[in-house]
């Protein structure tokens, strides 16, 4: 094979590789849009506690945990109110 064929052939497997961890992977939701929405807050945790072993450190859950730590934070400052 010649130098540019196999430059060409990395390239496109590179490519599709790359196209194929986008579709299958779910785009991940931030801190704040779990501070957002409150039931997606507690679905994504329900699902985390449920399987611990394998989503404890995915990005989703570290940040569903995250909003919850801030959340009860801001309810415990609108309870002082």
């Amino acid at each position: 094979m010649t130098k540019k064929a196999s430059i060409l052939v990395i390239a496109v497997t590179a490519a599709l590789t790359g196209c194929n961890e986008t579709e299958t992977r779910q785009q991940t939701k931030t801190v704040g849009w779990f501070f957002d929405h409150r039931d997606e807050l507690q679905a994504t945790q329900k699902a985390c506690r449920d399987n611990p072993g394998e989503r404890r450190s995915t990005p989703d859950c570290i940040n569903a945990n995250e909003a919850r730590k801030k959340i009860t934070v801001q309810e415990m400052k609108d309870a002082l109110k």
